[in-house]
């Protein structure tokens, strides 16, 4: 994934420093306030089973619970 499209939900972190973050961070924010298409993206780059993996880790108060019922349900199942 580009910088550009990680901008949109790494909105408060330089452009420059977007490359050291932790992906654990990184896929946190997609599932957080990315949409479908940054989120599918993000489990090409990253593998499906490394986002499940964040995805279990996150408290389901820190996505809105339609967003992870979607993803629990239908995308990460």
């Amino acid at each position: 994934m580009d910088n550009q499209e990680l901008k949109t939900v790494l909105w408060d972190i330089d452009k420059e420093k977007i490359d050291t973050l932790p992906v654990d961070f990184v896929i946190q924010r997609v599932l957080s306030y990315g949409g479908i298409f940054l989120i599918i993206k993000s489990m090409r780059e990253y593998g499906e089973n490394t986002v499940k993996q964040v995805f279990e880790t996150m408290k389901p108060t820190s996505i809105s619970a339609r967003k992870y019922f979607y993803l629990k349900n239908f995308l990460l199942s």
